[in-house]
């Protein structure tokens, strides 16, 4: 299975108190951490500008309401 090229990333910002997007070019992916409720993806593990990073994501029950 290949990886996603790209990843919408999403961070806390604190000068806004709010979550913001980045989307983040991947060179190397290297799996996921899913949520243990909704068994979606919570965190991707990927290689980006040469450096290895935990990368995060609104999983599944983000988007419950």
């Amino acid at each position: 299975m290949e990886g996603p090229s790209e990843i919408n990333s999403v961070f806390w910002n604190e000068k806004k108190k709010s979550w913001d997007y980045e989307t983040v070019h991947v060179e190397e992916y290297f799996g996921f951490t899913e949520c243990q409720q909704c068994r979606r993806p919570m965190s991707h593990n990927i290689k980006t500008d040469g450096k290895f990073k935990m990368v995060y994501v609104k999983c599944g029950c983000a988007q419950r309401k």
